[in-house]
């Protein structure tokens, strides 16, 4: 008996680890390594929400870019600004892994809500988020999100991937942020 539990454990174990040799948020993601190019420029943004607690921040922007050598090379997406004392990050999300992160965050949400809340000593996240699967996505540096729990209340922990400063906002739910990045996908389709 222990011998099959032990051999299901090794199965597991290779079946959910990352089978390439990428780390997790090691590359830039499309829309950062764009935002980064020369002649890349903001066409457009627009600042569609925030968040502020304790001197930490996170300011969503919808933004369209454009490489001005060939001005028909455009890519839309959201600019996610976090900083907290000396500690900065920003990450930027295209339409694609914007609609990935807002659904992952109404994941979290509808569980927080069948579970009927986060426990005081753990958090929540979603699958899309999880560095032991090998999504393609995994290697991008985007965005993570935790719904966390302890004596005080709850939390939402913001991170980007692959980094290991996190940006906590007490009292703040994963709705409230997939509302801004549905707001930003709105806007977004105007330009």
């Amino acid at each position: 008996m222990k011998l099959r539990i032990a051999m299901c454990l090794i199965v597991f174990a290779f079946a959910a680890w990352p089978q390439s040799d990428v780390q997790p948020g090691s590359q830039p993601s499309p829309m950062e390594a764009f935002a980064n190019t020369q002649g890349a420029r903001i066409i457009w943004f627009n600042e569609v929400g925030r968040m502020e607690h304790d001197g930490r921040s996170v300011v969503i922007t919808a933004l369209a870019l454009q490489d001005s050598a060939q001005p028909a090379h455009k890519m839309r997406g959201v600019k996610i600004d976090l900083s907290s004392g000396g500690s900065h990050d920003t990450i930027y999300l295209d339409e694609e892994s914007t609609a990935r992160t807002r659904a992952a965050l109404e994941e979290i949400a509808n569980a927080v809500s069948r579970s009927g809340g986060v426990r005081a000593s753990g958090c929540m996240g979603a699958k899309e988020f999880w560095p032991l699967y090998d999504w393609p996505w995994n290697k991008y540096h985007e965005l993570n999100v935790d719904y966390c729990g302890d004596t005080t209340g709850s939390a939402l922990v913001l991170y980007g991937r692959g980094k290991s400063t996190s940006f906590r906002f007490e009292g703040e739910h994963p709705m409230g942020l997939a509302g801004m990045l549905g707001d930003a996908m709105e806007q977004l389709k105007q330009h």
